[in-house]
């Protein structure tokens, strides 16, 4: 009984012994090829960044459409930025909360902040337009031209005094958009070509209500050629009851959000015909 159990322990030992034998067979034989096959794959490397560029819209290839910025019946505009490559990367999501990658070199001048702008607003009437709205309080008044009723910003401290010119001048007959259109379009051609900016810069034309009726408008920004400061602009044009109607409002370029969501709105929701 006792050789029984000992011969069928030796022949599992040797049963176990084979099996093992086989499977270290089976692995020592694969090729390279088939070795390489079993071996997990490497994930590929994945860019930090991903290939779009999110950044302020910029009009300096005169596509930028204006009425993009309209928030509702009160507006909410921030300038475009000139220098694209300031934006923040898109970060893909798999790396959020990832450290990014610094762009920009470190030694770059932070920009100095812009000392902010409070202005209390009074009546102001331009008779020989007929015409009353609000303006800022303490600016100049300029109604020297019969036609023309200007408003310009005082303070010292700006390198370049905002204004506000409204205009009024009969014409022969009711104006289409078209019509309105080219008018835009035609003083742009003239702040462009008058000598005194560089690096005029204007937008699309887009429509917006003023006095009541369509009208049209378009933006600007430029250069002072003989101080270098920055500005920008917005000019609106209606025609109502056979009157041409422009508002220009311009400002240091850097107060653009301030200028249109105060200035220039205040004019055009107080704005009356007398």
């Amino acid at each position: 009984m006792w050789k029984k159990r000992l011969l069928c322990l030796t022949l599992a030992l040797c049963a176990l012994a084979l099996t093992a034998c086989q499977q270290r067979e089976v692995f020592d034989t694969l090729t390279p090829d088939q070795r390489a096959a079993q071996e997990p794959t490497a994930a590929p490397a994945q860019d930090l960044f991903g290939s779009a560029v999110v950044g302020p819209q910029d009009y300096d290839d005169g596509s930028y459409d204006p009425s993009s910025e309209e928030g509702g019946e009160w507006e909410d505009v921030s300038e475009p930025v000139d220098d694209a490559a300031t934006a923040a990367p898109v970060i893909q999501s798999e790396y959020a909360g990832a450290t990014p990658v610094i762009i920009d070199p470190i030694d770059k001048p932070t920009p100095t902040p812009l000392p902010t702008l409070s202005f209390s607003f009074v009546p102001y009437e331009a008779a020989s337009l007929h015409l009353t709205f609000e303006g800022p309080s303490g600016w100049m008044v300029d109604d020297t031209i019969a036609d023309t009723y200007t408003l310009t910003n005082p303070d010292p401290s700006m390198d370049y005094a905002a204004f506000l010119t409204v205009r009024a001048v009969p014409v022969n007959k009711q104006y289409t958009k078209t019509e309105l259109t080219k008018e835009v379009k035609g003083m742009l051609d003239t702040l462009s070509g008058g000598g005194e900016l560089t690096g005029f810069s204007p937008s699309n034309t887009a429509e917006r209500t003023f006095l009541g009726t369509t009208g049209v408008y378009a933006n600007y920004k430029a250069v002072v050629k003989e101080t270098g400061a920055e500005i920008a602009g917005r000019l609106i044009v209606a025609c109502v009851d056979k009157t041409l109607y422009t508002l220009h409002v311009s400002y240091p370029r850097g107060y653009t959000e301030f200028y249109v969501s105060n200035v220039y709105d205040k004019f055009r929701h107080s704005v009356k015909k007398n």
